[in-house]
């Protein structure tokens, strides 16, 4: 059965691939300056179409090889990763993003945004990475929790964050540059902390 600390966990390990100036943030953003917030929102659905398939993909793989060793090595890859994330999210916090309408080329504003979302995401290596090792470690947990109507609910908990995050940058975009400063690098920091403590504790379950 699904509970309330694993849909918790989701959420705030999800923060690990979801918050960041990434391609596919940079393009809803970039282009959100030109067309406005509806940028986000159109760069979601596109993201969801490519992340949706690969998802439940990954749930059919890891049901017909799910086994104690199996979760173990998932648990002690995914945790490894986080700490990575982790400390890729502690730089990142040390550096401010500033995105200027000026460098979006005129073309951009004239692609369809699901179809920016589509390849931006396709084609990003690390959203890839992320849900072949910290993605995996959820899936298999969702799936010993509650099968694939587990695997449904965890990934409900996932994709409305990236709603959230696409439209609610975009919707600040629309109105002029984007600017993300002070709160946003202790924001970084605060979810870095955050990803540690699930790497170790991802780790420590797994050698359990």
């Amino acid at each position: 059965m699904i509970t309330v600390e694993f849909l918790a966990t989701v959420v705030l390990v999800s923060v690990s691939g979801v918050l960041g100036p990434g391609p596919l943030f940079l393009a809803s953003t970039l282009r959100a300056t030109k067309i406005g917030s509806l940028s986000g929102l159109q760069c979601a659905i596109g993201h969801t179409i490519v992340e949706a398939p690969l998802v439940f993909g990954l749930a059919l793989g890891l049901s017909a090889l799910l086994n104690p060793t199996t979760v173990k090595l998932i648990g002690i890859l995914g945790g490894s990763v986080l700490l990575i994330f982790a400390a890729v999210q502690f730089l990142q916090a040390s550096h401010k993003v500033d995105v200027d309408s000026k460098k979006l080329p005129d073309l951009w504003e004239r692609r369809p945004g699901i179809v920016l979302g589509i390849v931006f995401t396709a084609l990003n290596p690390f959203f890839i990475l992320w849900w072949l090792t910290v993605g995996s470690a959820l899936i298999s947990e969702a799936i010993l929790l509650g099968a694939f109507g587990g695997v449904a609910v965890m990934f409900a908990s996932h994709i409305w964050m990236d709603y959230a995050w696409l439209g609610g940058t975009a919707a600040v975009a629309g109105r002029g540059t984007l600017f993300l400063g002070h709160w946003f690098r202790i924001l970084l920091v605060v979810f870095g902390a955050a990803m540690a403590y699930f790497g170790v504790t991802f780790i420590l379950s797994a050698l359990q």
